[in-house]
């Protein structure tokens, strides 16, 4: 009776290895286009500066004095744990093969973390769902284009580790909801509560994935009548709640973008408990409410709903004085991860996988809780429509229009998940949990998506599970079918069994989904996206500059750039910058551009570059063509790179020699931070 059941468990053992080889073969190649110590992004760089650091001292220090000079960057108002994954990561890696060196580890992590979350949510799906469901969901997401280009080797950033912890997280915690052993679910609720503490101080915005979490617990608030596993999750708050508050001062006194990050992470799931504690005192001291409890749990849900969106209201202010500086800014409007996607963008990194995945989620919703689903169908469509049709629709009725829909339709969603949870009287089975959690998840990440092209990396997992959603139910339909069709021969019908059935047609039906249209397939756009659409950087010209500045130039140099080459100077060049892609104090970037690019004169630029302490400038094709380092220079400009044919060079640099009547002032050094500011004035 044993052998089957082992059986069983090689063959889903050999799938989820396929599916994760599957992942790394697509995503490893992109390494070999990158020289030697080089990335294909910018963000890339800072970690492995930041690796660095920590890998030379132990630590990072308070403030790192190679960037942002005068002021130094503020790493207390970062959140630094890659960082320190990536230098413990290679000493433990070297310690067992000393040829692998930083570089690498920082080469090849993104794949790595990627793989743990796609075998994460694989083994989920195959608990809740089976192996048929959980391999296609494994092979969608494996080959999405959306989800490889940020989480191939070479790329460096933080983003497929923010992606593993958030998977982790969210999976562990709805493995201790449905593990039934005592010591399991606490052991599990520890593990979950532990992966929040990781992802909050890796990512400030891994407050989404805990409100993915914080959903899924209001559901099952509204759908029962006691506080069964109370204790577990005030066990589960208090893993990161306090720990997150005392180890990192941007959770203290964040200023800048840091200013509402306990506001967001920390005050929702501690909001949450204590509506969960009030309704239990309000039960067990009145006991009318005991037949209300759920009403009673509406209540008092809609009521911090209410109070929430009073904060936001009366703090508009303070994002507007953050936030709206920057989306007008030049800065703004060079980072092109910030922009809104257009249509074109959805269908090729996601094809027609985002209009099977939305659908995936409709279906679910009429599916699981027929007539009261259909209340969430209704606004989850409009909010699909409202999304991924974004652009066509503007040009239709315009912006502003289609933004108050969006509103509506998210508002829709929220009101429509709270009643249909509210009217639920059975216990919520573990498949349907985790369909909730998903449908959540959808929701979540498509609204920032929306608005910003850099979070639809996250987005894959949600989509990989509506799509699966699709195609099982129509193999599933579609097999039942065909098994008592008059066509169908009788020796098929007796031998066809319906799991041997299904699982073909789902096979054919994944494939069509692979490999139709011909021209521009899933599959040939996954590996387009993985071999194309990063390249190294910098270019080879700049490269070359940032060499013969760490072959030329002492450590102590500091060399004014434009910012999105900061860290690379950092770490190519081995030189100190005033700003960089961090984008710690935007501002600076505009005056730069303001003062040294489009002075009115050249002493105006030398005034900005000394106050900053510059002693070298470097020019590329990426600074404006009108620039005035374009013109004619005097002697306080010394052309140092290239030797030969320097007017005519891609690459400039200057060694600057500032004369006698040349000073510094305080009005370049305005940030629009009060506490930045008020350092400075005291310095």
């Amino acid at each position: 009776m044993q052998l089957p059941h082992l059986l069983q468990k090689t063959f889903v053992a050999a799938l989820l290895a396929s599916v994760l080889a599957l992942a790394c073969w697509i995503r490893i190649p992109s390494g070999e286009q990158c020289p030697d110590g080089q990335f294909t992004e910018t963000d890339g760089y800072f970690y492995y500066w930041q690796a660095k650091l920590i890998s030379e001292h132990g630590r990072l220090p308070a403030r790192d004095m190679h960037r942002w000079l005068p002021v130094g960057r503020d790493l207390g108002q970062t959140l630094n744990l890659y960082g320190y994954v990536l230098a413990y990561a290679h000493k433990t890696t070297a310690f067992c093969f000393p040829n692998v060196s930083l570089y690498h580890v920082v080469l090849y992590m993104p794949v790595i973390c990627f793989c743990i979350g796609l075998g994460a949510v694989c083994l989920l799906l195959y608990q809740t769902h089976g192996w048929v469901f959980s391999t296609i969901a494994g092979v969608i997401l494996a080959t999405l284009p959306g989800s490889i280009e940020r989480s191939t080797t070479g790329f460096g950033d933080r983003d497929a580790w923010c992606l593993m912890t958030g998977i982790l997280t969210v999976i562990t915690y709805l493995i201790s909801l449905r593990a039934e052993h005592p010591h399991n679910r606490l052991l599990w609720t520890l593990v979950s509560g532990f992966t929040v503490f990781l992802g909050g101080i890796s990512w400030e915005g891994f407050g989404v994935f805990l409100s993915v979490i914080i959903v899924v617990e209001i559901w099952r608030f509204l759908t029962s009548e006691t506080e069964e596993g109370f204790g577990l999750y005030v066990l589960w708050v208090c893993c990161f709640v306090p720990t997150l508050y005392f180890v990192s001062p941007a959770y203290r006194h964040g200023y800048g973008f840091a200013e509402h990050l306990a506001a967001f992470v920390l005050l929702p799931p501690v909001v949450l408990l204590s509506i969960r504690a009030l309704r239990y005192l309000l039960i067990s001291k009145v006991d009318i409410l005991c037949q209300h409890a759920r009403t009673l749990s509406l209540g008092l849900t809609l009521g911090c709903l209410t109070l929430a969106m009073g904060y936001v209201l009366l703090q508009h202010q303070t994002f507007a004085s953050t936030t709206v500086p920057l989306s007008q800014s030049a800065l703004m409007q060079a980072m092109t991860e910030l922009r809104a996607p257009h249509y074109g963008y959805w269908v090729f990194r996601y094809g027609t996988v985002f209009i099977f995945g939305s659908l995936g989620f409709i279906l679910i919703s009429v599916t699981l809780w027929k007539q009261h689903g259909i209340l969430l169908s209704i606004p989850l469509a409009l909010f699909t429509l409202f999304s991924f049709f974004r652009q066509p629709l503007d040009k239709l009725w315009g912006e502003p229009f289609g933004n108050a829909l969006f509103g509506i339709a998210i508002a829709g969603c929220a009101l429509a998940i709270l009643f249909v949870a509210w009217q639920l009287k059975n216990k919520v089975s573990s498949s349907e949990l985790v369909s909730i959690t998903f449908t959540i998840w959808f929701i979540a990440w498509i609204a920032l998506s929306r608005d910003a092209k850099r979070y639809d990396f996250f987005i894959g997992v949600a989509l990989a599970f509506g799509t699966a959603a699709v195609i099982y139910h129509i193999a599933e339909t579609l097999s039942q079918r065909l098994r008592h069709s008059v066509y169908l021969i009788n020796t098929f019908q007796e031998t066809l069994k319906p799991n041997i059935l299904k699982t073909g047609v789902a096979a054919i039906l994944l494939i069509l989904l692979m490999c139709l249209p011909p021209q521009h397939a899933h599959t040939y756009r996954s590996r387009y996206t993985a071999e194309e659409m990063r390249a190294a950087t910098p270019s080879l010209k700049v490269a070359m500059a940032m060499f013969w500045m760490k072959a030329k130039l002492p450590r102590t140099t500091i060399v004014a750039a434009h910012w999105a080459y900061g860290s690379q100077l950092n770490v190519l060049a081995g030189v100190k910058t005033i700003t960089d892609q961090d984008t710690y104090i935007p501002h600076w970037i505009d005056l730069y551009n303001q003062h040294v690019h489009k002075a009115t004169s050249e002493r105006e630029a030398l005034e900005y570059l000394k106050t900053h302490g510059a002693t070298h400038i470097m020019l590329t094709k990426k600074d404006p063509h009108n620039s005035l380092l374009h013109g004619e220079l005097s002697n306080a400009f010394r052309e140092v790179y290239p030797k030969a044919k320097f007017a005519d060079a891609i690459v400039k640099v200057w060694e600057l020699r500032y004369p006698s009547n040349i000073k510094t002032d305080m009005k370049y050094l305005k940030t629009g931070f009060p506490e930045i500011d008020a350092d400075l004035q005291r310095k």
